[in-house]
């Protein structure tokens, strides 16, 4: 057995936030000379309804179909660049799948599931290998894992108290994700920050392109479909005179002169992109956490059409940042002054309580 640390985590999905997270954990642990390699687990459900060019659509057959269709490109375009991301920038295993990750536990001292919504009830499936149901349990650890809601449904509560119960530590996120191990499985967790913001500007500017654009623009990144965000950045864009990018999963319905779609781009031209912006609007969690990191003038809008983004509520409140979140009742002053000293000062205490807590895996 070697001495390295596997690290389970979405590092093939098709997300700048996914890819980069895990660029994150693992390059954090490297320099604190952690030896390391992600875990590349081929996960059947997410191969199966979110990386493939043709999905099957519910409702209108011909509707589906148009979709489909439209969203081919992005979607292939998508794939090609977090292969070359993964195959670049990551230190991975041989890959697993369902049928023999049982393998892996005796390649490896220790397991880190995390971070993203590796324990979600939803996201992929309830998967169990993402609770290292294949390992010993004296290997078992989880950093900044994500369950992205504060409830767990019923039918699910017992498997989730199992899974969760024999870990050697947890580490959660989002506060409400500790509270919640807390109150169902009786297990103390510790609340750290993602991998994303384990690294400081100046790792991230050696992955960072030079791509962007050389005018003024306003960077607008949606995931989830926004409530008030596009308007909010179509305002600010008249206010300024400057055009909005818009970046998004697939859908182009809304047409508006100052807005200018923006095909699929690399993980490294996303850094490049928020870094160059002038203004960032985003309800994209790893949109807001490299605002963050890049000192950007932002808002983020939290309540969307999907479901409400506790995620990035839970950091922007952990940092005294409440006047930036973007809602029915709240229309920030994106010029409004932040005290980036401090902002980085608390980051900076996060990272020493991760550091402690990595190292004693």
């Amino acid at each position: 057995m070697s001495d390295k640390i596997g690290i389970l985590t979405f590092h093939r999905a098709l997300s700048y936030g996914a890819n980069l997270q895990a660029y994150g954990l693992q390059n954090f642990m490297f320099k604190l000379g952690i030896d390391n390699e992600i875990v590349d687990y081929r996960c059947k459900y997410m191969i199966e309804h979110y990386q493939k060019v043709f999905r099957k659509t519910k409702g209108n057959k011909l509707k589906g179909f148009a979709w489909n269709l439209l969203s081919a490109k992005s979607v292939i375009q998508k794939k090609k660049n977090t292969t070359d991301f993964v195959e670049k920038h990551l230190n991975l295993s041989h890959p697993y799948d369902e049928n023999n990750i049982k393998e892996a536990n005796n390649l490896y001292r220790a397991f880190v599931t995390g971070s993203d919504q590796v324990w979600s009830p939803t996201c992929v499936g309830f998967d169990p290998v993402y609770f290292l149901t294949f390992a010993d349990s004296a290997k078992k650890h989880s950093y900044a894992a994500s369950i992205a809601t504060d409830t767990i449904p019923e039918n699910l509560k017992d498997e989730f108290i199992r899974r969760v119960s024999d870990f050697s530590s947890c580490s959660l996120r989002e506060k409400s994700g500790a509270n919640l191990v807390k109150n169902l499985s009786g297990k103390d967790a510790f609340v750290s920050i993602d991998p994303s913001m384990l690294l400081k500007r100046e790792d991230w500017d050696k992955l960072c392109s030079d791509n962007a654009p050389n005018e003024p623009y306003i960077l607008l990144f949606t995931v989830p479909k926004p409530k008030n965000l596009v308007n909010y950045a179509l305002e600010l864009s008249e206010k300024h005179n400057c055009k909005v990018l818009f970046l998004n999963n697939f859908s182009r319905k809304i047409k508006h002169k100052r807005l200018t779609y923006i095909d699929p781009v690399s993980n490294n031209d996303f850094i490049s992109l928020i870094k160059n912006a002038k203004y960032v609007c985003t309800n994209s969690f790893h949109g807001n956490a490299f605002s963050l990191l890049y000192h950007k003038n932002f808002v983020v809008e939290t309540d969307t059409l999907a479901k409400k983004n506790i995620r990035s509520e839970s950091l922007m409140l952990s940092l005294g940042l409440k006047s930036r979140i973007l809602s029915t009742e709240n229309k920030p002053d994106i010029d409004d002054n932040t005290d980036w000293d401090k902002i980085d000062r608390l980051i900076d205490e996060e990272r020493e309580r991760s550091k402690k807590y990595l190292l004693g895996i």
